[in-house]
């Protein structure tokens, strides 16, 4: 074990809300942040069709809650949480990520728990649940009425609303690393340089932007050159803001 407690990742995984396994994915980049000291954590949590929309996102704060009351047994500091994942687990990790101790979704949960996190990274995620002004978006709601919500849009819209991280932005938003490829046909890249629009106009935070040219859905799954600096690119992000994070905390000391 460190002498001093490691930062804390939570990996999120993706599978269209529906499916998905920790077993595979976010390899690159949790294997080398544990060489680099840091303690990760991988999760699973429940998907549709079977536990609609939110038991996703409540099964993601739980983990954070668990990792915040209890990461200090296994050498993490209970104090730098960062979540990060791909795909609809980039989607669940910025939801997490700015909406730090919501009690719509904490009812799981004993009260007190803390869900925040200090810095979230989204990889190749969908950060709008409302917009259907493509033939793209319309389909893709028209997926989450269906499959993930179970709920219509016209007369839930709140729903749909409340679980896009885009509207959810504040200026107290964590820093930020946002990942997509230029030619993702799953998840248009347009969705993450709006949400990094909106996070630079509103977040008083940092917010990188990593857009990689050619890169489709799920290249950190299949593109081994596109891989590596990935990961590495994440691990510098991360620890920047740990060791701002920690120089912010002697200063105030």
């Amino acid at each position: 074990m460190p002498t001093k407690p490691a930062p804390v990742l939570i990996f999120v995984p993706g599978g269209a809300w529906v499916h998905g396994s920790r077993a595979i994915q976010g390899y690159a980049v949790l294997s080398r942040l544990a060489a680099q000291g840091w303690v990760c954590l991988s999760i699973d949590y429940r998907v549709a069709p079977h536990h609609r929309w939110p038991r996703h996102i409540l099964d993601v704060k739980t983990a954070i809650a668990w990792a915040r009351a209890n990461v200090d047994k296994f050498g993490g500091d209970r104090n730098f949480i960062a979540v990060a994942g791909c795909s609809a687990g980039g989607h669940l990790s910025a939801l997490a990520g700015l909406t730090a101790n919501d009690p719509q979704y904490q009812a799981e949960l004993p009260e007190g728990s803390d869900t925040s996190v200090d810095a979230v990274v989204g990889i190749y995620g969908r950060y709008d649940w409302e917009d259907r002004s493509t033939p793209e978006r319309a389909r893709f709601v028209d997926f989450l009425e269906r499959v993930v919500v179970q709920r219509t849009i016209d007369r839930h819209p709140e729903v749909f609303r409340d679980a896009s991280p885009i509207q959810r932005v504040t200026r107290n938003a964590p820093p930020f690393l946002v990942i997509h490829g230029s030619r993702d046909c799953v998840i248009p890249v347009e969705q993450a340089r709006s949400f990094v629009e909106r996070l630079r106009a509103v977040s008083r935070s940092q917010v990188g932007y990593l857009e990689l040219p050619g890169a489709g859905h799920g290249f950190d799954l299949l593109d081994g050159a596109r891989t590596g600096p990935t990961a590495h690119a994440i691990a510098l992000f991360l620890n920047q803001v740990h060791r701002s994070r920690a120089q912010f905390a002697k200063e105030v000391i």
